[in-house]
């Protein structure tokens, strides 16, 4: 079951998300810096609506990874391939690069926003079986803010031990779970939470937002954007995303009126179902197209929907002439969403 108003954040979030790679100037681009927690927050209220609580874990696992995992190496595999046939000089065809890239590492760029997905997905299940047993919202949400902090605390001590060796890669998994999760838990809540609860997220999110950029401010002479901060995220990064994404979804049903009064509403709604091809056909066309950002971010975003739509089409038409159910499922799973 899809909620549409999930579906338009969802949208939202993806836009933002290629906007910020157009390169757009300094406020444009700290406006938009709350894409990815965003997705988050989308994927845990579709979470909400969809798990099926007597699923094995390993079946969810497997169809996670399916979902998430396998189209990624599906398309790096045409990417790379293309760039043998067409660019054989290209360095991104480096062994380190091609090895990074379907590790969800550094690679081409671009990929790990996949790693995030699928970490959190991993884990997905026991934060929701905690969310259901936990009635008290003063209970669940202090819990949070209290690992919140300590994982703060964690973050402010490792980073200079975390850009290198074993300590980088345990750093891109841990010190990317852990806060995502989190937020993935908030996202749990939000999908019903009522307007005033809604109010004091927003409230508390801008609150620290206000006060960590003012100390940041004082101690640094200039104001410091929360993209210095978001690899790996602290909570001045979470807490202005949070912000905005919960101000987003209290008026969700008014961007829902005003895509349906504008005629676009079909058009935000593929988009969002098919949201994880667009990202992937996006990477190459940033890569390759170069003009001022804003006609680049509409010659790109219109180009990755096209390829999809087209992308999808033809794998409909396949799908017509398989009668086995379930290779018909995998397709679908794999070329679609």
């Amino acid at each position: 079951m899809r909620n549409e108003k999930i579906d338009i954040l969802r949208f939202i979030g993806l836009s933002m998300i290629i906007f910020a790679h157009v390169d757009p100037p300094g406020i444009l681009f700290q406006l938009r810096n709350f894409d990815v927690p965003l997705m988050i927050l989308v994927s845990a209220m579709s979470f909400s609506l969809s798990y099926k609580t007597n699923e094995p874990y390993q079946s969810y696992v497997w169809k996670r990874i399916k979902r998430l995992v396998f189209p990624v190496w599906i398309f790096l595999s045409f990417y790379f391939l293309a760039l043998m046939a067409f660019d054989p000089g290209n360095q991104e065809l480096e062994t380190h690069t091609i090895v990074t890239s379907y590790a969800l590492l550094e690679g081409i760029g671009y990929v790990w926003v996949i790693r995030v997905f699928l970490l959190v997905a991993l884990i997905s299940p026991v934060i929701y079986g905690w969310h259901r047993n936990t009635a008290s919202n003063s209970t669940y949400y202090g819990m949070l803010a209290a690992t919140l902090l300590l994982y703060e605390l964690v973050r402010y001590l490792a980073m200079p031990y975390i850009w290198q060796g074993p300590a980088e890669i345990a750093s891109a998994i841990l010190l990317y779970v852990i806060p995502y999760e989190i937020l993935f838990a908030i996202g749990l809540r939000m999908a019903n939470a009522a307007k005033p609860q809604l109010y004091v997220i927003t409230g508390i999110s801008l609150g620290i937002f206000a006060i960590a950029g003012m100390g940041l401010f004082l101690f640094n002479g200039e104001f410091i954007p929360t993209q210095s901060l978001k690899y790996p995220p602290s909570i001045y990064y979470f807490s202005y995303a949070l912000l905005v994404s919960s101000l987003l979804w209290i008026y969700s049903d008014k961007i829902e009126y005003f895509f349906e009064k504008m005629n676009i509403k079909n058009v935000v709604l593929f988009i969002a179902s098919n949201s994880i091809w667009i990202y992937l056909w996006h990477i190459p066309l940033i890569k390759n197209i170069h003009t001022q950002y804003v006609l680049k971010f509409f010659i790109v975003f219109f180009t990755a929907v096209v390829i999809t739509y087209l992308q999808t089409l033809l794998i409909s038409h396949l799908l017509e002439r398989i009668d086995r159910a379930e290779l018909k499922k995998n397709i679908k799973i794999l070329f679609t969403g």
